[in-house]
């Protein structure tokens, strides 16, 4: 039963979203009415979420005053119709314009003079094609809203009202032209995003006894067994109970390379299976599952608006009563009517308001079907101002598997006794070299015993009680608390391990060392090209954060061409870290895995998480999250958010500077209106022909 305070959110699909005012406008409206409690409206993916107590407001009265505004709120069945009735929709504009257009020929030919003193077909064509022009300008007068409709619309009016019915029909003509293009632009920038959602199954085929049953995917059940055939799109998340197959998992990661798949592994769903029969046990389905969190984002982040998109909407917010004005004093100069509506015709602040998130919908689409996630357009503009790069060590510039490669053991002790009491210690730890550990273990075959009063020293070590004794496992320094001393000969075999890139943990029990165990970690090929990849792109000094000791970064930096290095940093070192250097006027790029690095990635102008799939935790820390695992990502991130913030500084300058000369030359009468019609369509074929570089 609803009770007052209850607040429920629904997600709309809306048609007609063309610019940023067209979010506003509606953000505007639904907020005046009592029971609404928020709404955001996902430009790109045409959709708005309301949050609303259904006790005060109804879902219908939502959806009426959207409606109410001139746009189309979709029912699901509708949704699933509107791309069928698209091409056509698309088909009726064209024909519209080409009807309007023949109307102009027919009336500048003279031909209509057998039939009227008034040119009737210009008539015609002003009201075929000004109708809807003016209909969406009440709309907005009606909300107290000055927009390039009142504008258009006024135009139009005032030179019906004057007798310049062919300069009326012209202007209605272009503005027809000009609302073709602003919708097929939006139409071209959203593909990307479209693509993501169409790639979801519909359907799932689920194992019931003996029988497979193909039901909607929205019927699913977590625990369900489905069955995917070769061929077949996989439609939940899950783990697979039965069968091999190769997945392509392209929609997730970006990658189109098949990645093999067996018995136990997890597979995501819209990823295809291209061999084998596979029987998954379902885990997540619907807005759970791993591509639905990627949607999701990649709709939340185009509604994050960048610096420079804030300041273009300041600058349509003076514009628009600037316009006004500025008709009016040509007016009362010139004494020319016709001069006054060129002014208001020309005039085109919707080029400017679109410039900002025709690119950002555009690149941030495009980066997500590659496997970069990126949070909204202000870290795409982030992204292209970052002069720093810094990166964590473990599981970023190494692989984050590191193996034992050495154990050695003193007064006694041999490898399988200090591997066991390693492995005790550090059985509950889920840090890397704990895993080295544990995993060393099980290939020499020696049992894990039971820890107690377990304790973590973060940056330090583990102290535990194992089989009654307290057993210590890290670093020097820990040992050094302890006032463990070591001998000369073993600081010299631990400082020869360290120089070869090794980590070494020593172990102690009961204040006596007994051992060091040798861990190291794979260095990613692929960090070595992609770090000079980024030199080229004017990073040259990048910065390596580890928590391991000076001689083995230092070992591992030199292999991947890296000089500045800060070696034995806690978490929290490595958040200060971050602090100096943005202090000193530095915008930081930071590239972690998420996990251990949160504060800092969360800290950085720019925080990218590696190998974010199927971790909530990274997604959640980071900016920009890879769900590929591969250090290219990085560059290729960077090079998307300078070339989009490069295109929105164009389109901004385009429209800027063809609003300006526009109206000079409008007001000087060198401009007639019908011309300055044609002037207003073009900015926006420019914006739109120079954002299309962005889908490349």
């Amino acid at each position: 039963m609803t009770k007052l305070g209850d607040v429920k959110t629904i997600s709309l699909t809306v048609k007609g979203l063309d610019c940023a005012a067209c979010a506003e406008k509606i953000e505007k409206v639904l907020m005046r009415h009592e029971g609404v409690k928020g709404i955001t409206v996902y430009l790109g993916a045409e959709k708005a979420d309301v949050q609303f107590d259904p006790f005060l407001i109804k879902e219908k009265l939502i959806i009426d005053a959207i409606n109410s505004l001139g746009y189309k709120v979709l029912t699901e069945k509708e949704e699933a119709l509107q791309k069928n009735f698209l091409k056509g929709e698309r088909t009726f504009d064209l024909l519209r314009i080409g009807f309007v257009f023949l109307l102009i020929v027919l009336s500048l030919t003279g031909i209509t003079k057998r039939l009227s003193p008034i040119d009737i077909f210009s008539i015609i064509a002003i009201v075929v094609g000004g109708y809807p022009l003016i209909k969406h300008a009440y709309i907005d007068l009606r909300e107290k809203a000055i927009t390039a409709n009142v504008f258009m619309a006024l135009g139009v009016v005032a030179a019906t009202v004057i007798g310049e019915f062919r300069s009326a029909a012209i202007i209605a003509f272009f503005m027809l032209i000009s609302e073709f293009i602003d919708s097929f632009t939006m139409e071209k920038s959203r593909k990307a995003i479209k693509d993501l959602i169409d790639m979801a199954p519909k359907t799932a085929r689920v194992k019931i006894g003996d029988t497979e049953v193909e039901i909607p995917v929205e019927e699913v059940k977590k625990g369900d067994i489905v069955v995917v055939k070769p061929g077949e799109k996989i439609p939940v998340e899950g783990v697979i109970i039965s069968g091999r197959g190769s997945v392509n998992q392209a929609t997730i990661t970006g990658e189109s390379i098949p990645v093999e798949k067996k018995e136990g592994d997890i597979v995501y769903a819209a990823t295809i299976n291209q061999l084998g029969v596979l029987f998954i046990k379902v885990t997540h389905t619907g807005q759970d599952t791993t591509y639905a969190r990627i949607i999701k984002l990649v709709e939340e982040a185009e509604s994050s608006k960048a610096p420079v998109q804030r300041v273009a909407d300041k600058f349509a917010a003076y514009f628009t009563p600037a316009i006004l004005a500025i008709s009016v004093l040509t007016f009362l100069i010139t004494w020319k009517i016709t001069n006054a509506i060129a002014v208001i015709v020309v005039a085109c602040p919707c080029t400017v308001a679109i410039a900002t998130p025709l690119a950002v919908v555009a690149s941030m689409g495009k980066a997500a079907k590659r496997g970069i996630i990126i949070k909204g357009g202000r870290y795409l503009e982030a992204l292209a101002k970052v002069d720093t790069i810094v990166m964590d060590k473990t599981g970023t510039v190494t692989m984050g598997d590191p193996v034992v490669t050495n154990i050695k053991g003193f007064a006694e002790h041999d490898d399988k006794e200090i591997i066991s009491y390693a492995a005790g210690v550090e059985r509950y730890s889920d840090h890397p070299l704990a895993k080295a550990i544990i995993k060393k273990a099980s290939e020499m075959g020696v049992a894990v015993p039971e820890p107690e009063q377990y304790k973590v020293i973060p940056g330090m070590g583990i102290q535990a009680v194992v089989n009654d004794k307290t057993i210590i496992v890290g670093s020097r320094e820990m040992l050094r608390d302890k006032n463990i001393i070591l001998s000369e000969g073993i600081e010299k075999y631990i400082i020869e391990k360290e120089e070869e890139g090794k980590t070494a943990l020593l172990l102690s029990h009961d204040s006596i060392l007994c051992g060091v165990i040798c861990v190291a970690d794979i260095i990613r090929e692929e960090s070595i090209e992609a770090i000079a990849s980024l030199k080229r792109l004017g990073f040259d000094d990048p910065i390596m954060l580890t928590g391991d000791n000076p001689r083995t970064a230092n070992a591992i930096a030199s292999s991947l061409g890296i000089k500045n290095v800060m070696a034995q940093l806690l978490p929290e070192d490595k958040l200060e870290a971050i602090k100096n250097l943005e202090s000193s006027g530095r915008k930081v790029l930071m590239v972690g895995d998420g996990i251990n690095d949160a504060p800092a990635l969360a800290r950085a102008y720019v925080g990218i998480a590696m190998g974010a799939v199927g971790s909530d935790a990274a997604i959640e820390a980071s900016d920009v999250a890879l769900m590929r695992d591969e250090w290219k990502q990085i560059p290729e991130a960077v090079m998307i958010g300078r070339k989009t913030f490069s295109i929105i500084k164009q389109n901004l300058a385009v429209g800027i500077i063809f609003n300006l000369v526009g109206i000079a030359l409008a007001s000087t009468g060198i401009l007639s209106p019908a011309m300055a019609a044609v002037a207003h369509v073009m900015p926006d074929v420019l914006v739109f022909l120079n954002s299309l570089r962005l889908l490349k």
